[in-house]
C-alpha cells in the first residue's frame, strides 16, 4: 500500500505532465485504482489541494540551507546554495504541477506559502549578490525564477526519458551557475 507522500508525489508528476488529467487517469498513472484513490480523496479538488499543501511542506524543508546568518562568507553561500539547488530537484515536478494550476493557484494558502518562500529565496539570493557570489545586474526575482525554470525543464526531461534522474542535479547545477555567476574581472 502506498503512503500518503508516495501517492501524492505520484499524483504531482502524472498532473506535472497532464494538468486535466482526470481521477481515474490520476490513479492508473501511480499504480492504483479510482477507488482507492477516491477513498482517500473525494474529489479531484481534495486531491489537489494536498498535492499543493505537500508542495508547500517539501519546499520549506528545501529551503533550509538558504537560512544563513547576514554574516556568513561566500564559501558558506556556495556551500548553501549547491544544498539548495539539489535539495530542490525531488520538488521540480511538485513546482511543475502547483505553479501552473488555477485551481491551486487561487488557493489564498498555497499563495501565502509561496509567497513566504519566495522571501527566504530572495534573501538568500541578495546575500549571495551582496558577496559577489552571485551576478547583481540580475534582480533576486529572475536568478529565483530561472532556477525553477531549470528545475523544471528537468524534470521534464526525467518525464520524458531524455534524461537520467543521476544526472539533472549536475546539469542543473552548472547551467544555473554558469548564467548567475558573475564574469571574472578583466
Amino acid at each position: 500500500m502506498m503512503n500518503e507522500e508516495e501517492l501524492l508525489d505520484g499524483a504531482a508528476r502524472v498532473l506535472a505532465g497532464d494538468h486535466s488529467a482526470s481521477m481515474a487517469h490520476i490513479a492508473a498513472g501511480i499504480g492504483t485504482s479510482r477507488a482507492t484513490l477516491s477513498r482517500r480523496y473525494a474529489t479531484r479538488e481534495a486531491l489537489l489541494k494536498a498535492v499543493a499543501v505537500r508542495a508547500i511542506d517539501v519546499v520549506d524543508g528545501c529551503l533550509a540551507p538558504a537560512d544563513l546568518p547576514g554574516t556568513a562568507d561566500g564559501a558558506e553561500f556556495d556551500a548553501a546554495l549547491e544544498r539548495l539547488v539539489t535539495g530542490l530537484l525531488p520538488a521540480a515536478h511538485l513546482y511543475g504541477f502547483t505553479s501552473r494550476d488555477a485551481t491551486v493557484l487561487a488557493d489564498p494558502e498555497f499563495r501565502a506559502g509561496i509567497q513566504r518562500q519566495d522571501q527566504r529565496a530572495l534573501a538568500f539570493l541578495a546575500l549571495g549578490q551582496r558577496l559577489g557570489r552571485l551576478r547583481v545586474d540580475l534582480p533576486a526575482y529572475w536568478i529565483w525564477y530561472s532556477l525553477w525554470g531549470l528545475l523544471d525543464a528537468a524534470a521534464e526531461g526525467v518525464r520524458d526519458g531524455h534524461l537520467a534522474r543521476r544526472d539533472i542535479g549536475r546539469l542543473v547545477l552548472a547551467s544555473f551557475l554558469s548564467g548567475t555567476r558573475p564574469s571574472p574581472a578583466p
